[in-house]
């Protein structure tokens, strides 16, 4: 996951122990951002980076550029598993 990500955001990620580095362009660094501190809010990496592949392929094709791309992107919905007591 650390290397689609570094892949999909064109930076360089390094982690080692609690602390992140990131080094790259300032839009990379918003994205790689948003995606490191929804780790530590137990969030799974998959969820962003299979959302950063749908909008990379859609920002190629011209056709689609001036659309709403909310259709294509995945909802995740949460599931809130009740404990018993």
């Amino acid at each position: 996951t650390l290397k689609a990500l570094e892949l999909l955001t064109e930076c360089y990620i390094l982690v080692q122990g609690n602390t992140v580095c990131v080094m790259g362009p300032y839009k990379g660094l918003k994205t790689a951002r948003r995606v490191v501190e929804d780790c530590i809010k137990n969030v799974h990496p998959i969820y962003h980076i299979k959302s950063l592949m749908i909008r990379k392929e859609l920002a190629n094709d011209p056709r689609l550029a001036n659309e709403n791309w909310e259709r294509f992107l995945p909802n995740f919905k949460k599931r809130n598993v009740q404990s018993r007591r």
